[in-house]
């Protein structure tokens, strides 16, 4: 499984109207709603932005070598991607508190994972967001499942968890009998 995981191409070059665009394949990895977009992050910034840029000098590395390193260095300066990369920012965690939360029920502290596609320009280092081939992963949280669990289900559990106490009482019983036996032939 790791040796397939290499081979895989995470970003890949295409050429539209005679401009290099960079696509990349991005995984946010297990994160929360305040790591990825707040203040939880490390250092106290969002790691929305170590993550992505983290991805494209990765991705340029990957695709051009130690010239990827300059490139990278050329496209982070540039006011064209500082613009559109907080573009992508606002318009993630617009997509994620406004539609995805609601949708989904999350609460904060809940773990998800964001696999997106993102493309940068390398001639004018403009990012853009494909948010149609964004896939949304998340975790539920085991205290919820409780929650989830219908009323009849949870009465029949109880009932269940009751009469499965009451036999292990049974049988603790029998076995301090069976215990009490054996001591008193072994004496």
């Amino acid at each position: 499984m790791a040796e397939e995981e290499r081979t895989i191409e995470r970003a890949h070059l295409v050429e539209r109207e005679g401009r290099q665009i960079l696509v990349i394949r991005w995984n946010t990895g297990k994160t929360s709603a305040g790591r990825l977009f707040g203040r939880y992050g490390v250092g106290g910034r969002p790691d929305f932005f170590r993550l992505l840029f983290g991805a494209v000098a990765g991705s340029l590395r990957e695709k051009f070598g130690p010239q990827g390193e300059d490139l990278f260095n050329k496209i982070r300066d540039s006011d064209e991607f500082r613009r559109s990369t907080r573009e992508v920012f606002d318009a993630m965690k617009e997509w994620f508190f406004n539609e995805l939360s609601p949708k989904y029920g999350l609460d904060k502290g809940d773990i998800f994972m964001i696999i997106t596609e993102v493309e940068v320009d390398l001639a004018t280092g403009e990012l853009r967001w494909l948010k149609d081939k964004t896939e949304f992963y998340y975790w539920v949280r085991s205290d919820r499942c409780q929650q989830a669990a219908a009323p009849r289900e949870c009465k029949e559990l109880a009932e269940e968890n009751a009469r499965l106490r009451q036999e292990v009482e049974k049988l603790r019983d029998e076995l301090n009998q069976i215990k009490n036996k054996l001591a008193s032939l072994l004496k």
